[in-house]
């Protein structure tokens, strides 16, 4: 018990030495912003960075360190124009709101979201989630630009928002039937092993020579942007095969942030801890496993699990949830996702399952 809780505290401590000149750090970035997201009245505009709605690490992390990349660099800006030196308060023309593409009450299902993020003292209180206010409504009543992070197509029920969108920064192929943006739409689209390699590249690109000082005033940022590079990446495993020469790129730069004593026993402890949040699903049912970490493209289901399927299908409640997911989701196919990582070794198989007939068709696919 010792040893797990001094792990622990290395996990949350290394690399965050606070900038003395510094008076906001991420943690009260985000409570400042919570405040104002309750009552929007002294704002003109509103900047939203939203992540994709299976909310996993790369999608929250993108979107927290992006949005307050964008209020240090807005600041930053203010502040030069105006000659102050101290531009350290959301200014009360316009707030940047990162915004959790999951409901406040499934945000538990994330473990390892709540395990990486409890870390640096960030709780649900400090967050903000897609149905804490009307999206349609503030979009009526204010000028409002949004920021699509880890995605570029929208699901169906957000589509009322792409007229709104002005950047995309995403790693995935595109999807060029589903594209309806405007032409000129700032966007980074590029096949990276994380979407959080492309917030670091962003940063350093815009903030040039500055990049570090804003790490300095949110250190927790680097932290958190190299953490999700490392489970996504699965530390570079040549078996997953994700990992890019930028994605390595991205971590060296970081870690020249960071510095940890040790650069490799940083990364395996990250990793092992991170996987272990993940797969934690002990106090979830069937239902709560297929929303833990989902993706919707048009009327497919696509959950991804921390087990492997056949695991899965065996808990009595699958099925019924299984069925229950689609009618929920309206979606035609549910394609089951597991993963296991064992003694670092992938394994991973697959599974269809439509309600049109009530059966589901499996196939095992390993990587070992």
């Amino acid at each position: 018990m010792i040893l797990s809780m001094i792990v622990l505290c290395s996990f949350a401590n290394i690399g965050v030495n606070r900038s003395s000149q510094s008076s906001l750090d991420m943690e009260e970035f985000l409570e400042k912003t919570v405040s104002y997201w309750r009552s929007l009245d002294n704002f003109e505009e509103l900047v939203i960075v939203y992540g994709n709605e299976s909310c996993d690490l790369d999608s929250a992390v993108s979107a927290l360190v992006y949005a307050s990349f964008l209020f240090w660099q807005y600041n930053k800006m203010k502040q030069r124009k105006s000659n102050k030196e101290q531009p350290n308060e959301n200014c009360d023309d316009k707030i940047f709101v990162p915004i959790l593409n999951v409901n406040r009450e499934d945000f538990d299902l994330k473990t390892e979201v709540l395990f990486c993020l409890s870390q640096f003292g960030i709780n649900a209180e400090k967050l903000i989630f897609r149905n804490d206010k009307d999206l349609e409504v503030i979009i009526s009543t204010k000028k409002v630009s949004v920021v699509l992070v880890d995605h570029h197509i929208l699901a169906h029920r957000d589509e009322y928002l792409v007229s709104y969108v002005t950047e995309i920064i995403d790693h995935r192929p595109i999807d060029q039937k589903g594209w309806k943006y405007k032409e000129n739409i700032g966007r980074i689209i590029q096949i990276v092993g994380s979407c959080a390699t492309l917030i670091c590249c962003k940063i350093k690109e815009l903030a040039t020579d500055d990049a570090t000082k804003y790490f300095e005033m949110f250190p927790e940022s680097a932290a958190l942007l190299h953490s999700t590079i490392i489970l996504d990446t699965v530390n570079f495993s040549k078996e997953v095969n994700k990992a890019t020469p930028l994605d390595h790129e991205a971590v060296l730069f970081l870690e020249s942030i960071i510095k940890p004593s040790s650069y490799e026993s940083y990364r395996e402890e990250k990793l092992k801890m991170l996987v272990e949040a993940r797969k934690d699903v002990s106090k979830l049912d069937a239902g709560q496993l297929l929303k833990k970490d989902v993706k919707i493209v048009g009327k497919i289901i696509a959950p991804t699990l921390p087990i492997p399927v056949k695991e899965f299908l065996n808990r009595p409640d699958a099925e019924e949830a299984m069925l229950e997911n689609l009618i929920h989701n309206q979606g035609m196919f549910l394609v089951l996702i597991g993963m296991k990582l064992d003694d670092d070794i992938i394994i991973r198989d697959l599974a269809v399952f439509s309600h049109s007939d009530n059966k589901h068709y499996a196939v095992q696919v390993c990587f070992v």
